[in-house]
């Protein structure tokens, strides 16, 4: 798959958000689950960032249209090396993940698997 968006960076400037502006997490006292709400956000806007490339308006999964193919990434975990993708699945209407975690194409889902692993084990 061919994208200019290879770094989180480059995702938050394609999607217009500005990356200085993190959802403030201050009133949790636990770093860990600070971290999880922050690394969570910057996988929405990769997602986000990567469905909507080329495309003329932001694309969106339409969960009332059956008709409108979705995938979504399915990892394995192996103590020796973490998370790593096991499979991108296709579905129809089926809600099964996350409407943000959706993916327009099977290209996409492996490319945010392959490009950002570090943010797939941040946020699995």
């Amino acid at each position: 798959m061919d994208s200019t968006i290879n770094t989180i960076e480059k995702a938050f400037i394609a999607d217009g958000t500005d990356i200085k502006l993190m959802p403030d997490v201050s009133h949790l006292k636990r770093e860990k689950d600070q971290q999880a709400i922050i690394n969570n956000y910057k996988a929405d806007v990769v997602i986000r960032a990567l469905n909507s490339e080329g495309q003329e308006k932001e694309w969106e999964p339409d969960y009332s249209d059956p008709s409108q193919i979705k995938y979504e990434n399915w990892y394995v975990f192996s103590p020796s090396s973490g998370w790593s993708l096991l499979n991108v699945v296709i579905w129809h209407a089926h809600t099964r993940s996350c409407s943000r975690r959706a993916f327009r194409t099977r290209a996409i889902a492996r490319y945010f698997a392959e490009t950002f692993p570090e943010l797939v084990n941040a946020i699995l």
